[in-house]
Protein backbone atom coordinates (compact mmCIF):
# COMPACT_ATOMS: atom_id res chain seq x y z
CA UNK A 1 0.00 0.00 0.00
CA UNK A 2 1.45 3.51 -1.23
CA UNK A 3 2.47 5.90 1.73
CA UNK A 4 0.01 9.09 2.30
CA UNK A 5 2.09 12.14 2.41
CA UNK A 6 1.97 13.87 5.80
CA UNK A 7 1.02 10.33 6.78
CA UNK A 8 0.40 11.24 10.81
CA UNK A 9 -1.89 13.93 9.91
CA UNK A 10 -3.66 12.20 7.00
CA UNK A 11 -4.38 8.82 9.79
CA UNK A 12 -6.28 11.06 11.88
CA UNK A 13 -8.28 13.03 9.22
CA UNK A 14 -9.83 9.26 8.24
CA UNK A 15 -10.23 8.57 12.05
CA UNK A 16 -11.92 11.42 12.76
CA UNK A 17 -14.24 10.84 9.52
CA UNK A 18 -14.83 6.87 10.20
CA UNK A 19 -15.97 8.08 13.67
CA UNK A 20 -18.68 10.31 12.56
CA UNK A 21 -16.45 13.81 12.69
CA UNK A 22 -15.70 16.22 10.13
CA UNK A 23 -12.32 17.65 10.15
CA UNK A 24 -10.32 20.45 8.78
CA UNK A 25 -6.69 21.36 8.12
CA UNK A 26 -5.05 24.86 8.46
CA UNK A 27 -1.86 26.21 6.88
CA UNK A 28 0.01 29.08 4.92
CA UNK A 29 0.17 29.47 1.49
CA UNK A 30 1.85 26.08 -0.24
CA UNK A 31 2.41 24.44 3.29
CA UNK A 32 0.59 20.98 1.90
CA UNK A 33 -2.96 21.15 2.26
CA UNK A 34 -3.43 20.39 -1.71
CA UNK A 35 -0.78 17.38 -1.38
CA UNK A 36 -2.85 15.97 1.29
CA UNK A 37 -6.54 16.61 0.17
CA UNK A 38 -5.54 14.97 -2.80
CA UNK A 39 -4.05 12.37 -1.52
CA UNK A 40 -7.14 11.61 0.60
CA UNK A 41 -9.04 11.03 -2.49
CA UNK A 42 -7.28 8.32 -3.85
CA UNK A 43 -7.59 4.52 -3.20
CA UNK A 44 -4.65 3.83 -0.65
CA UNK A 45 -7.29 6.51 1.12
CA UNK A 46 -9.99 4.49 0.50
CA UNK A 47 -8.61 1.26 1.85
CA UNK A 48 -7.62 2.61 5.25
CA UNK A 49 -10.89 4.10 5.53
CA UNK A 50 -12.23 0.55 5.10
CA UNK A 51 -9.86 -0.88 7.17
CA UNK A 52 -10.75 1.79 10.22
CA UNK A 53 -14.23 0.89 10.07
CA UNK A 54 -15.03 -1.94 7.80
CA UNK A 55 -17.18 0.41 5.21
CA UNK A 56 -16.37 1.61 1.85
CA UNK A 57 -16.32 5.10 1.42
CA UNK A 58 -15.75 7.62 -1.85
CA UNK A 59 -13.78 10.14 -0.54
CA UNK A 60 -14.40 13.14 -3.04
CA UNK A 61 -11.61 15.97 -3.92
CA UNK A 62 -13.58 19.56 -4.75
CA UNK A 63 -10.95 22.24 -5.30
CA UNK A 64 -13.00 25.46 -4.75
CA UNK A 65 -10.46 27.72 -7.58
CA UNK A 66 -12.70 25.89 -9.82
CA UNK A 67 -16.26 27.17 -9.33
CA UNK A 68 -17.63 29.76 -11.88
CA UNK A 69 -18.72 32.18 -9.26
CA UNK A 70 -17.93 33.06 -5.38
CA UNK A 71 -21.63 31.99 -4.60
CA UNK A 72 -23.72 29.60 -3.22
CA UNK A 73 -24.84 28.37 -6.65
CA UNK A 74 -21.36 28.14 -7.73
CA UNK A 75 -20.03 26.11 -4.86
CA UNK A 76 -23.07 23.45 -4.94
CA UNK A 77 -21.98 23.70 -8.84
CA UNK A 78 -18.34 22.73 -8.37
CA UNK A 79 -19.37 20.51 -5.75
CA UNK A 80 -21.58 18.21 -8.38
CA UNK A 81 -19.06 18.60 -11.07
CA UNK A 82 -16.47 16.91 -8.72
CA UNK A 83 -18.88 14.18 -7.68
CA UNK A 84 -19.63 13.14 -11.66
CA UNK A 85 -16.77 13.46 -12.41
CA UNK A 86 -15.38 11.23 -9.47
CA UNK A 87 -18.56 9.08 -9.85
CA UNK A 88 -18.11 8.33 -13.73
CA UNK A 89 -16.29 4.92 -13.62
CA UNK A 90 -17.46 3.73 -10.38
CA UNK A 91 -21.31 4.44 -9.86
CA UNK A 92 -24.62 3.11 -10.90
CA UNK A 93 -25.58 4.12 -13.92
CA UNK A 94 -29.16 5.68 -12.56
CA UNK A 95 -27.13 6.86 -9.52
CA UNK A 96 -25.16 8.70 -12.55
CA UNK A 97 -27.67 10.04 -14.52
CA UNK A 98 -30.16 11.39 -11.19
CA UNK A 99 -26.77 13.26 -10.67
CA UNK A 100 -25.85 14.28 -13.87
CA UNK A 101 -29.79 16.27 -14.12
CA UNK A 102 -29.14 17.60 -10.32
CA UNK A 103 -26.27 19.08 -11.66
CA UNK A 104 -27.76 20.56 -14.83
CA UNK A 105 -30.46 21.71 -12.68
CA UNK A 106 -27.96 23.42 -10.43
CA UNK A 107 -26.56 25.34 -13.02
CA UNK A 108 -29.66 26.50 -14.34
CA UNK A 109 -31.49 27.82 -11.51
CA UNK A 110 -33.12 31.23 -11.82
CA UNK A 111 -32.63 31.55 -7.69
CA UNK A 112 -30.58 30.26 -4.85
CA UNK A 113 -33.26 28.43 -3.20
CA UNK A 114 -33.67 26.30 -6.61
CA UNK A 115 -29.95 25.67 -6.42
CA UNK A 116 -29.61 24.85 -3.05
CA UNK A 117 -32.96 22.71 -3.76
CA UNK A 118 -31.65 20.71 -6.25
CA UNK A 119 -28.46 20.16 -4.47
CA UNK A 120 -29.77 18.42 -1.21
CA UNK A 121 -31.79 16.72 -3.74
CA UNK A 122 -28.25 15.61 -5.02
CA UNK A 123 -26.75 14.57 -1.76
CA UNK A 124 -29.96 12.94 -0.74
CA UNK A 125 -30.18 10.54 -3.20
CA UNK A 126 -26.30 9.74 -3.67
CA UNK A 127 -26.45 9.11 0.62
CA UNK A 128 -29.20 7.32 0.27
CA UNK A 129 -28.59 5.26 -2.87
CA UNK A 130 -24.57 5.25 -3.20
CA UNK A 131 -23.92 2.28 -1.15
CA UNK A 132 -20.69 3.83 0.32
CA UNK A 133 -20.14 6.62 3.02
CA UNK A 134 -19.53 9.99 1.04
CA UNK A 135 -16.94 11.96 2.31
CA UNK A 136 -16.23 15.61 0.13
CA UNK A 137 -12.75 16.96 0.66
CA UNK A 138 -13.36 20.68 0.05
CA UNK A 139 -10.13 22.49 -0.88
CA UNK A 140 -9.13 26.06 -1.43
CA UNK A 141 -12.38 26.93 0.72
CA UNK A 142 -11.55 30.31 2.20
CA UNK A 143 -12.70 33.14 -0.43
CA UNK A 144 -15.99 30.44 -0.57
CA UNK A 145 -16.58 30.03 2.58
CA UNK A 146 -16.19 34.06 3.66
CA UNK A 147 -19.13 34.93 0.95
CA UNK A 148 -21.19 31.80 1.44
CA UNK A 149 -24.58 33.63 2.85
CA UNK A 150 -26.16 31.72 6.20
CA UNK A 151 -28.53 29.72 4.77
CA UNK A 152 -25.61 27.79 2.95
CA UNK A 153 -24.46 27.17 5.35
CA UNK A 154 -26.80 25.91 7.25
CA UNK A 155 -28.32 23.81 4.38
CA UNK A 156 -24.36 21.94 4.61
CA UNK A 157 -25.17 21.65 8.33
CA UNK A 158 -28.89 20.50 7.91
CA UNK A 159 -27.20 17.59 4.90
CA UNK A 160 -24.50 16.44 7.65
CA UNK A 161 -26.77 16.08 10.64
CA UNK A 162 -29.55 13.65 8.35
CA UNK A 163 -26.90 11.60 7.28
CA UNK A 164 -24.20 12.04 10.49
CA UNK A 165 -23.11 8.30 9.56
CA UNK A 166 -22.81 8.55 5.61
CA UNK A 167 -21.83 12.28 4.84
CA UNK A 168 -18.65 13.54 5.94
CA UNK A 169 -17.03 17.01 4.99
CA UNK A 170 -12.90 18.05 5.25
CA UNK A 171 -12.02 21.12 4.56
CA UNK A 172 -8.80 23.20 3.91
CA UNK A 173 -8.17 27.00 4.37
CA UNK A 174 -5.82 29.23 5.45
CA UNK A 175 -6.91 30.61 8.48
CA UNK A 176 -9.31 28.73 11.30
CA UNK A 177 -13.73 28.61 10.22
CA UNK A 178 -14.17 31.09 12.91
CA UNK A 179 -11.55 33.04 12.00
CA UNK A 180 -13.21 33.71 8.46
CA UNK A 181 -16.58 34.66 9.26
CA UNK A 182 -17.02 34.67 12.82
CA UNK A 183 -20.95 34.97 13.00
CA UNK A 184 -23.33 33.11 15.19
CA UNK A 185 -25.03 31.29 12.15
CA UNK A 186 -21.80 30.49 11.07
CA UNK A 187 -20.84 28.85 14.28
CA UNK A 188 -23.27 25.74 13.57
CA UNK A 189 -20.93 25.12 10.80
CA UNK A 190 -18.01 25.61 12.63
CA UNK A 191 -18.79 23.60 15.41
CA UNK A 192 -18.89 20.45 13.39
CA UNK A 193 -14.69 21.30 13.07
CA UNK A 194 -14.26 22.36 16.25
CA UNK A 195 -12.45 19.08 18.17
CA UNK A 196 -10.51 18.21 14.71
CA UNK A 197 -9.07 21.26 13.47
CA UNK A 198 -5.61 20.26 12.42
CA UNK A 199 -2.56 23.12 11.25
CA UNK A 200 -0.41 21.75 8.63
CA UNK A 201 2.67 20.57 10.05
CA UNK A 202 6.36 20.68 8.97
CA UNK A 203 7.41 17.98 5.99
CA UNK A 204 9.26 14.95 7.33
CA UNK A 205 12.69 14.56 6.59
CA UNK A 206 12.04 11.52 4.48
CA UNK A 207 9.10 13.27 2.61
CA UNK A 208 10.89 15.94 1.86
CA UNK A 209 14.05 13.78 0.50
CA UNK A 210 10.99 11.84 -1.68
CA UNK A 211 9.70 15.37 -2.83
CA UNK A 212 13.20 15.71 -3.99
CA UNK A 213 13.72 12.80 -5.86
CA UNK A 214 10.60 13.16 -7.10
CA UNK A 215 12.01 15.86 -8.91
CA UNK A 216 14.44 14.48 -11.44
CA UNK A 217 17.16 16.38 -10.89
CA UNK A 218 20.57 14.36 -11.12
CA UNK A 219 22.75 17.60 -10.00
CA UNK A 220 20.36 16.92 -6.37
CA UNK A 221 22.96 14.73 -4.09
CA UNK A 222 23.27 14.64 -0.49
CA UNK A 223 24.99 17.45 0.40
CA UNK A 224 22.88 19.53 -2.11
CA UNK A 225 19.20 17.57 -0.38
CA UNK A 226 20.49 18.65 2.77
CA UNK A 227 21.44 22.42 2.03
CA UNK A 228 17.76 22.63 0.80
CA UNK A 229 15.54 20.88 3.60
CA UNK A 230 17.43 23.49 5.69
CA UNK A 231 16.45 26.49 4.41
CA UNK A 232 12.56 25.38 3.48
CA UNK A 233 12.24 24.41 6.96
CA UNK A 234 9.41 21.82 6.03
CA UNK A 235 7.81 24.01 4.35
CA UNK A 236 7.17 22.44 0.63
CA UNK A 237 6.47 25.46 -1.53
CA UNK A 238 9.78 26.91 -0.31
CA UNK A 239 11.24 23.38 -0.37
CA UNK A 240 10.76 23.08 -3.99
CA UNK A 241 11.82 27.14 -5.23
CA UNK A 242 14.77 25.93 -3.22
CA UNK A 243 15.73 23.02 -5.35
CA UNK A 244 15.16 24.52 -8.39
CA UNK A 245 18.24 27.03 -7.96
CA UNK A 246 20.54 24.62 -5.80
CA UNK A 247 20.05 21.96 -8.40
CA UNK A 248 21.78 24.89 -10.61
CA UNK A 249 24.59 26.38 -8.56
CA UNK A 250 28.23 25.46 -8.89
CA UNK A 251 29.29 23.01 -6.16
CA UNK A 252 31.83 25.23 -4.31
CA UNK A 253 28.93 28.24 -4.16
CA UNK A 254 26.66 25.91 -1.90
CA UNK A 255 28.17 27.41 1.29
CA UNK A 256 26.63 30.58 -0.33
CA UNK A 257 23.33 28.71 -0.48
CA UNK A 258 21.16 31.32 1.61
CA UNK A 259 21.86 34.27 -0.13
CA UNK A 260 21.82 33.00 -3.45
CA UNK A 261 18.59 31.48 -3.04
CA UNK A 262 16.92 34.49 -1.08
CA UNK A 263 17.78 36.80 -3.94
CA UNK A 264 16.11 34.40 -6.59
CA UNK A 265 12.55 35.02 -7.88
CA UNK A 266 10.87 31.88 -7.07
CA UNK A 267 11.94 31.31 -3.31
CA UNK A 268 11.10 35.43 -2.86
CA UNK A 269 7.71 34.87 -4.22
CA UNK A 270 7.09 32.13 -1.93
CA UNK A 271 8.24 34.33 1.22
CA UNK A 272 6.25 36.85 0.09
CA UNK A 273 2.93 34.52 -0.55
CA UNK A 274 3.18 33.42 3.15
CA UNK A 275 4.20 37.23 4.10
CA UNK A 276 1.18 38.58 2.78
CA UNK A 277 -1.18 36.24 4.02
CA UNK A 278 -0.03 37.81 8.02
CA UNK A 279 -1.84 40.73 9.99
CA UNK A 280 0.19 43.23 10.36
CA UNK A 281 0.24 41.95 14.03
CA UNK A 282 1.89 38.81 12.83
CA UNK A 283 3.96 40.50 10.45
CA UNK A 284 5.14 42.87 13.09
CA UNK A 285 5.97 39.96 15.90
CA UNK A 286 7.40 37.83 13.32
CA UNK A 287 9.93 40.62 12.35
CA UNK A 288 11.11 40.79 15.87
CA UNK A 289 12.11 37.28 15.87
CA UNK A 290 13.64 37.89 12.50
CA UNK A 291 15.69 40.43 13.99
CA UNK A 292 16.45 39.54 17.67
CA UNK A 293 15.46 35.54 18.03
CA UNK A 294 15.90 36.45 21.79
CA UNK A 295 12.67 38.46 21.73
CA UNK A 296 10.57 38.60 24.53
CA UNK A 297 7.32 37.60 22.99
CA UNK A 298 4.73 37.44 24.67
CA UNK A 299 4.06 33.17 25.65
CA UNK A 300 0.31 33.75 23.19
CA UNK A 301 1.92 35.56 20.48
CA UNK A 302 4.50 33.09 20.52
CA UNK A 303 1.71 30.20 20.82
CA UNK A 304 -0.26 31.83 17.74
CA UNK A 305 3.18 32.27 15.25
CA UNK A 306 3.30 28.10 16.09
CA UNK A 307 0.30 27.00 15.53
CA UNK A 308 0.81 28.63 11.80
CA UNK A 309 3.61 27.72 11.54
CA UNK A 310 5.61 30.17 11.15
CA UNK A 311 8.03 29.65 14.52
CA UNK A 312 9.23 26.30 15.68
CA UNK A 313 11.17 26.06 18.97
CA UNK A 314 11.46 29.64 19.24
CA UNK A 315 12.79 30.34 16.00
CA UNK A 316 11.03 31.22 12.68
CA UNK A 317 10.82 28.07 10.82
CA UNK A 318 12.84 28.56 7.62
CA UNK A 319 16.22 30.50 7.29
CA UNK A 320 15.61 31.50 3.97
CA UNK A 321 11.58 33.07 5.13
CA UNK A 322 13.76 34.25 8.61
CA UNK A 323 16.45 36.14 5.68
CA UNK A 324 13.22 37.47 3.52
CA UNK A 325 11.89 38.94 6.94
CA UNK A 326 15.07 40.67 8.09
CA UNK A 327 15.12 42.16 4.56
CA UNK A 328 11.94 43.99 4.76
CA UNK A 329 12.76 45.27 7.88
CA UNK A 330 15.59 46.77 6.27
CA UNK A 331 13.47 48.62 3.42
CA UNK A 332 15.50 46.24 1.06
CA UNK A 333 12.88 44.06 0.23
CA UNK A 334 10.26 46.42 -0.99
CA UNK A 335 8.82 45.76 -4.61
CA UNK A 336 10.46 48.46 -6.84
CA UNK A 337 9.47 49.39 -10.18
CA UNK A 338 12.32 50.26 -12.52
CA UNK A 339 16.32 48.17 -13.92
CA UNK A 340 18.68 47.28 -11.11
CA UNK A 341 21.79 46.20 -11.98
CA UNK A 342 24.72 44.48 -9.44
CA UNK A 343 27.83 44.81 -11.10
CA UNK A 344 29.33 42.44 -8.65
CA UNK A 345 27.35 39.49 -9.64
CA UNK A 346 26.63 40.99 -13.35
CA UNK A 347 22.71 39.89 -12.68
CA UNK A 348 20.17 42.57 -13.67
CA UNK A 349 16.66 42.61 -12.05
CA UNK A 350 13.32 44.37 -13.32
CA UNK A 351 10.71 44.94 -11.40
CA UNK A 352 12.67 43.18 -8.85
CA UNK A 353 12.40 40.01 -10.90
CA UNK A 354 15.81 38.68 -12.65
CA UNK A 355 16.31 38.94 -15.98
CA UNK A 356 18.11 36.59 -18.12
CA UNK A 357 21.93 36.47 -18.50
CA UNK A 358 22.92 39.01 -21.05
CA UNK A 359 25.51 38.70 -23.66
CA UNK A 360 28.55 40.73 -23.09
CA UNK A 361 28.07 43.53 -25.79
CA UNK A 362 24.14 43.55 -24.01
CA UNK A 363 25.42 43.97 -20.77
CA UNK A 364 27.86 46.82 -21.86
CA UNK A 365 25.28 48.76 -23.34
CA UNK A 366 23.18 48.51 -19.97
CA UNK A 367 25.68 49.32 -17.64
CA UNK A 368 26.18 52.54 -19.56
CA UNK A 369 22.95 53.79 -19.95
CA UNK A 370 22.05 52.61 -16.31
CA UNK A 371 25.07 54.67 -15.55
CA UNK A 372 23.61 57.77 -17.18
CA UNK A 373 19.78 57.13 -16.56
CA UNK A 374 17.24 59.48 -17.41
CA UNK A 375 19.68 61.24 -19.37
CA UNK A 376 20.08 60.88 -23.67
CA UNK A 377 23.24 58.89 -24.60
CA UNK A 378 23.99 58.73 -28.25
CA UNK A 379 25.19 56.68 -31.02
CA UNK A 380 29.03 57.99 -30.21
CA UNK A 381 28.91 57.26 -26.59
CA UNK A 382 27.07 53.75 -26.85
CA UNK A 383 30.08 52.30 -29.77
CA UNK A 384 32.74 54.13 -28.04
CA UNK A 385 32.01 51.81 -24.27
CA UNK A 386 30.51 48.77 -25.72
CA UNK A 387 32.50 48.24 -28.84
CA UNK A 388 35.71 51.14 -27.99
CA UNK A 389 36.51 53.73 -29.88
CA UNK A 390 37.97 51.95 -32.49
CA UNK A 391 35.09 50.75 -33.69
CA UNK A 392 33.32 54.27 -34.33
CA UNK A 393 33.95 53.77 -38.58
CA UNK A 394 32.76 50.24 -38.44
CA UNK A 395 29.14 50.03 -36.06
CA UNK A 396 26.61 51.67 -38.11
CA UNK A 397 23.32 52.69 -36.50
CA UNK A 398 21.56 49.69 -37.79
CA UNK A 399 24.11 47.95 -35.73
CA UNK A 400 23.34 49.89 -32.98
CA UNK A 401 19.63 49.38 -33.38
CA UNK A 402 19.85 45.72 -33.68
CA UNK A 403 21.86 45.35 -30.04
CA UNK A 404 18.96 47.84 -28.48
CA UNK A 405 16.40 46.00 -29.86
CA UNK A 406 17.74 42.90 -28.30
CA UNK A 407 18.73 44.41 -24.79
CA UNK A 408 15.36 45.47 -25.26
CA UNK A 409 13.34 41.60 -25.88
CA UNK A 410 14.96 40.91 -22.24
CA UNK A 411 14.32 44.10 -19.95
CA UNK A 412 11.05 44.61 -21.40
CA UNK A 413 7.33 42.98 -21.01
CA UNK A 414 6.46 44.24 -23.82
CA UNK A 415 9.38 45.52 -26.47
CA UNK A 416 6.97 47.29 -29.33
CA UNK A 417 5.78 49.36 -26.56
CA UNK A 418 8.66 50.01 -24.06
CA UNK A 419 8.50 51.46 -20.61
CA UNK A 420 12.16 51.83 -19.47
CA UNK A 421 14.29 51.50 -22.70
CA UNK A 422 13.18 54.27 -24.74
CA UNK A 423 13.79 55.61 -28.22
CA UNK A 424 14.15 59.27 -28.91
CA UNK A 425 14.14 59.38 -32.61
CA UNK A 426 17.74 60.83 -34.56
CA UNK A 427 19.16 61.25 -31.18
CA UNK A 428 19.71 58.33 -29.44
CA UNK A 429 18.60 56.59 -26.22
CA UNK A 430 17.50 57.17 -22.63
CA UNK A 431 16.83 54.08 -19.68
CA UNK A 432 14.71 56.01 -17.53
CA UNK A 433 14.71 55.48 -13.85
CA UNK A 434 10.82 55.35 -13.35
CA UNK A 435 8.77 53.17 -16.04
CA UNK A 436 7.39 55.61 -18.62
CA UNK A 437 3.43 54.96 -17.65
CA UNK A 438 4.57 56.95 -14.05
Amino acid sequence: MAALPYESLARRVLTDLTAGRCAALVGLSNTGKSTLMQALSGQTAERIYAKLCGRKAVLIYVDCNRAVAISAQGFYEVVLRSLLEALADQAALDITATLRAHHQEVTDAATAFNASLSFNLALTDLCEHLGRDLCLLIDEFDELYTALDDRALLNLRALRDRFKDRLGYVTATVRWLPELRGSSVEDEFAEMFARSTYPMPPLEEDEARQIIASLNLPSMGAKRTTVCMELAGGHLGLLVAAVQVVAGMDADRLPEALAVVGQEPTPRAECLKIWNQLTPEEQEAVISLAVDPSSSLAPQQLEHLEALGLVREGRIFSPLFEAFVARRMRGTETATAGVRLDPDSGDVWVDDVRIPVLTDLEYRLLQLLHERRDKLTDKYQIVTAVWGEGYLDEVDDARVEKLVSRLRSKIEQDPANPRFLVTQRGRGYKLLSRPKAE
